[in-house]
């Protein structure tokens, strides 16, 4: 299976719950070199809104 994990090079986010018992994990990656990572439901879904606020913004898109 190919790796998920977003890069600069391929810029996005990425979520994972592999099971209704563990916590989800989240990582997002832009051009522009910002980058972030969070472990736990609601740390990943403040994760992805702050993605989706730097992605409306971000000058380098």
């Amino acid at each position: 299976m190919a790796d998920l994990a977003p890069t600069t090079d391929q810029p996005g986010v990425h979520v994972a719950k592999p099971a209704r018992d563990f916590p989800a994990t989240g990582t997002y990656a832009c051009c522009c070199g910002a980058t972030g990572r969070a472990t736990g439901d609601d740390n990943v879904r403040d994760l992805v809104a702050k993605w989706i606020d730097h992605r409306n913004t971000c000058p380098h898109r």
